[in-house]
């Protein structure tokens, strides 16, 4: 009997699913709905005679078919979208590929940026943005910064920093000098977050270090990386906690406010990755080691690792 072979459309919804746990994320990724991810999972389940998901309200998880599944199925998508990707837009030659969260590349790097260009005129940067960890297979990067990533074996990695956290709120919120709010108006407030990193929420590890129990606590908006939390703190919708790298500025100026005196160290390190593999590239060296000394001046860091 011959094999049915599925549609690509199908399996561009499964190996996004499959990635994810989500039809909703896979969904916004492939600018469809909802129901078109569920419709082609459905058709594919069909088409392959296996079921491929457990789905209940709250999660998606592969079955052992599924599970047995992704990998293969994963690994020729990608080698389409990278030959398509090679075919349309080739790599820039001398370009320099530093990845890291929208938050990293607009709070931190993007204001020293051009002390590092200045320096190294001959050096062309390309800064890539992304909402979450590490992809080694789908991003293409040579300088990649993350918070505490699934590790690739095929990449080295670099202690770069730890950072504490604390809520920010916009001038006005109950504040009359830095540091003198009454914890108790918290549980009146909306509190604004960001996806968790890791398996601690920045709420739960903030709240509970100060005694306070998070289930008790009401929270507003959920967004996909720290500039969009820090203009609705701006804009007065909620309290956001942030990474004391990311608002020294704002805190400076006075655009944002720090309202209570606690810090907590922020539960994972950062790290600088780079690949193991093809020869040396002197422009990656060159931007790692500005990294670390940049980092070694920024007194809102600890750049020696304390953490285990």
């Amino acid at each position: 009997m011959a094999t049915r072979i599925p549609t690509l459309t199908s399996l561009r919804a499964f190996e996004a699913v499959a990635r994810f746990r989500s039809f909703r994320k896979a969904a916004d990724e492939l600018h469809v709905t909802h129901a078109a991810v569920s419709h082609q999972i459905k058709t594919l389940e069909q088409t392959v005679g296996i079921q491929l998901f457990v789905r209940n309200s709250r999660s998606v998880e592969l079955t052992p078919a599924g599970a047995q599944y992704y990998p293969s199925i994963r690994e020729h998508i990608q080698g389409i979208m990278d030959a398509t990707q090679r075919l349309q837009a080739p790599d820039e030659a001398n370009v320099l590929r530093v990845q890291s969260y929208n938050s990293f590349n607009t709070m931190w790097l993007q204001p020293r940026l051009a002390d590092f260009l200045q320096d190294n005129p001959t050096i062309r940067v390309r800064i890539i943005s992304s909402f979450e960890d590490g992809n080694y297979d789908i991003h293409r990067f040579d300088v990649g910064v993350f918070n505490a990533p699934p590790f690739d074996p095929r990449y080295d990695y670099r202690f770069l920093f730890e950072t504490d956290i604390f809520p920010v709120c916009a001038p006005g919120w109950a504040v009359t000098q830095e540091g003198s709010a009454d914890l108790a108006l918290l549980e009146t407030a909306d509190l604004l977050s960001v996806p968790n990193t890791g398996n601690v929420a920045d709420w739960d590890c903030w709240l509970r270090h100060v005694g306070l129990n998070p289930e008790t606590m009401t929270y507003g908006s959920v967004f996909d990386h720290y500039p969009l939390v820090r203009e609705a703190v701006l804009n007065g919708k909620g309290i956001g906690i942030a990474r004391a790298p990311f608002v020294d500025r704002d805190l400076a100026s006075g655009r944002l406010l720090k309202p209570f005196a606690q810090t907590v160290p922020e539960p994972l390190p950062w790290f600088v990755a780079t690949k193991k593999e093809g020869k040396p590239n002197p422009s990656v060296t060159l931007f790692v080691d500005w990294l670390v000394a940049e980092m070694g001046a920024d007194p809102t860091v600890r750049s020696t690792q304390t953490s285990a």
